[in-house]
């Protein structure tokens, strides 16, 4: 169930009276930490019985509770660390915050390969692109979040990472049948799986030689064959949001839910104004035998070995004064171990006297899935130690405005700063990095999210990883640019060779 608001109204009340035994919760539903504690109570308090909830907390670019909970860094932040004892300890940290909001369940990890560049969803939310990095940090990530008292998600099985497509705008395809799979994607998941994984979610994918033009999320080839039979997994299978266009262009949502738990899902998400609807249709088909009560046990089953592992945890330690100085110190010690100079060295460390235009552009939100969100700028970061900046902060597509502000700013200076989330994507930010690149001062690309910006943007003449725009990251990422701290990281996906050294 998706709550629309910050209360628990009517319609969301009627369903937890009726038996619902999941909550997601968005933005939209979080006003601070001390009404989500309230708000995670009384969700529990009209429910008919065990309750799941659960939140997207990924790190990076993709959570939903803003400070005083630790802002950590994204996975492929911690992927390039090369750190497995940093992705159980960050998984825990943020595990414990959660449980001393009331929520138990985390949709994460992401355990896609970041596998085609053109895909705007996965970028710095994936661990990388190679299978055994991912599995190795993956199956780490499991481990934390479990010791946290947290059931872990991984996700989207069997693998969303080899598609140029979001799932949640269009119909996507993976190919290369089943032996690509086994060798590409399936690794991660099956670590999690060897880690304990409680919760694995099916992405909306079709996969070629596989799935009959289905998507994974109503294929019993997928769910049953190759997680359950192959993989041997024996928790709780749930679906992806079932609103998400893969899927709901296809079908009616309430119908494909029916399909999916036929298939072989434990839980589905019909998500909105379909949820009511979805439920009747689960039951009228319980009732007239379309769904067999073998099914509707083994579903239940699953859902109560959860209930039993979770409710027999030792109280957690879980912080009760947030934020917590330790876990925004780990935050800080990723952040300064992933970051990662891939070319312009001879460019560094800034000097105070050094005059600058910090060019940065603002998320345009490519995918569905990252809500929207006041990001901290690179030029904050900096003030106090480069007094000779300038500072452009490009908007969106229609901001022509700063734009124009940008060929402004640059000249004159002596180094000018790109810093870019997904630049590569849009057309005006790739001819606004193209035209300043080609000008004839030194330019430094920082790719604040995904690195693919540093191979598909404009040559410039120094490129920089960042994984992410949280605090820790900016705040290591002015340290590092003013030779207070190092460049450790390593690129832990693969790029198109431009002169890009990992």
């Amino acid at each position: 169930m998706e709550l629309p608001g910050p209360e628990v109204d009517d319609p969301s009340r009627a369903l937890l009276e009726q038996g619902i035994g999941g909550v997601v919760l968005f933005g939209a539903s979080i006003r601070g930490i001390d009404q989500l504690r309230r708000l995670t109570a009384e969700l529990r308090k009209h429910a008919a019985g065990p309750l799941r909830i659960a939140i997207d907390h990924e790190g990076g670019h993709v959570t939903r509770i803003g400070a005083p909970v630790t802002r950590f860094p994204s996975a492929m932040a911690v992927a390039a660390t090369g750190s497995e004892e940093l992705a159980y300890a960050v998984a825990r940290a943020a595990g414990e915050e959660l449980t001393a909001l009331g929520i138990d369940v985390n949709l994460a990890p992401v355990l896609d390969l970041a596998g085609d560049p053109r895909n705007p969803t996965l970028g710095a939310r994936t661990f990388g692109s190679s299978p055994e990095l991912v599995a190795r940090l993956g199956a780490a990530t499991v481990r934390g979040y479990r010791d946290a008292g947290i059931a872990a998600t991984a996700k989207h099985f069997p693998g969303h990472g080899r598609t140029p497509v979001d799932s949640h705008l269009a119909v996507s395809t993976v190919g290369g049948g089943i032996e690509a799979l086994r060798q590409a994607d399936l690794p991660p998941f099956r670590a999690a799986v060897a880690a304990g994984v409680d919760i694995v979610m099916a992405s909306h994918v079709v996969y070629d030689g596989l799935t009959d033009g289905l998507p994974a999320t109503v294929s019993a080839r997928i769910l049953r064959e190759l997680l359950r039979d192959e993989l041997r997994f024996e928790g709780l299978l749930v679906t992806d949001a079932m609103v998400m266009r893969a899927l709901a262009d296809r079908r009616p949502i309430a119908a494909a839910c029916l399909e999916a738990v036929v298939a072989g899902a434990d839980a589905v998400m019909p998500m909105r104004e379909h949820q009511a609807e979805a439920v009747r249709g689960l039951q009228a088909a319980i009732e007239s035998g379309a769904l067999t009560e073998a099914r509707v046990l083994e579903a239940l089953g699953r859902a109560a070995r959860l209930e039993d592992r979770l409710t027999a945890l030792p109280p957690s330690p879980s912080p009760r004064v947030l934020p917590d100085p330790s876990h925004l110190e780990l935050a800080g010690t990723v952040a300064r171990r992933s970051l990662t100079l891939l070319r312009g060295s001879e460019l560094l460390p800034l000097a105070p006297s050094t005059s600058v235009a910090v060019i940065e552009f603002a998320s345009r939100r490519p995918s569905p899935v990252e809500e929207a969100a006041t990001a901290p700028t690179v030029a904050a970061a900096l003030t106090g130690y480069l007094p000779r900046m300038r500072e452009i902060v490009i908007s969106g597509a229609d901001d022509a405005a700063g734009r124009h502000a940008a060929i402004d700013a640059v000249a004159g200076v002596e180094l000018v700063i790109l810093a870019t989330r997904d630049a590569y994507l849009w057309d005006e930010e790739r001819e606004l990095v193209s035209r300043i690149a080609a000008g004839d001062r030194p330019t430094l690309l920082v790719a604040l999210r995904n690195p693919y910006d540093l191979a598909r943007l404009a040559p410039t003449t120094g490129a920089i990883a960042a994984y992410a725009d949280v605090p820790a990251t900016l705040e290591a990422l002015a340290e590092a640019l003013t030779g207070r701290a190092g460049w450790p990281g390593r690129l832990p996906v693969d790029l198109p060779d431009r002169g890009l050294a990992a």
